[in-house]
């Protein structure tokens, strides 16, 4: 990972920037389901970016002019919509990161910042979802120690749920 690489929270100047991350990470995947299902991918992908969405949007900053080339959401434990993990956990969603900056860690550096944020919740686990397609983020996912929980159909893809306890349950 570059040293130049900063991970913060997104300054609301910087949501449609970072939406430009999401739809550039994520159409690759467009070939791999029906035009009515991308569309609705692609509308719920821009929701966790919208302004007043839940949780704590992050970007990857790199570069001279410190851009947005990777992006990921965290929610802390406690009441949400998300309801695909148990509410006392804390959930990663959305994780992109640009084409092009692949493979320097960027995704890594998000994740870490997401579980950090979860240590300091005292969120007793981490739980996000991934389509099965999605094989770079699996390993990744996997790397850091998440187990893959059951897997659901969406969008006419297959969906796994992966979780990484932190601590502990009492």
């Amino acid at each position: 990972m570059s040293r130049d690489l900063l991970v913060r929270p997104v300054a609301d100047g910087e949501r449609p920037a970072v939406l430009a991350v999401i739809r550039a990470a994520y159409a690759e995947f467009e070939c791999a389901i029906t035009a009515p299902e991308w569309a609705r991918m692609s509308g719920n992908l821009a929701g966790v970016v919208a302004p007043g969405a839940p949780g704590t949007l992050i970007a990857a900053l790199a570069g001279p002019a410190q851009t947005p080339v990777g992006t990921a959401t965290y929610l802390p434990p406690g009441p949400r919509e998300y309801n695909r993990v148990p509410m006392d956990w804390a959930v990663v969603r959305g994780m992109a990161v640009l084409p092009a900056w692949r493979g320097r860690g960027i995704a890594a550096a998000l994740l870490s910042d997401c579980l950090e944020r979860a240590r300091s919740d005292a969120a007793p686990s981490v739980g996000l979802h991934t389509a099965a397609i999605f094989h770079a983020a699996r390993r990744l996912y996997e790397k850091a120690g998440f187990r893959q929980q059951r897997e659901f159909e969406h969008l006419g893809l297959q969906f796994c749920i992966y979780a990484l306890e932190l601590q502990p349950q009492r």
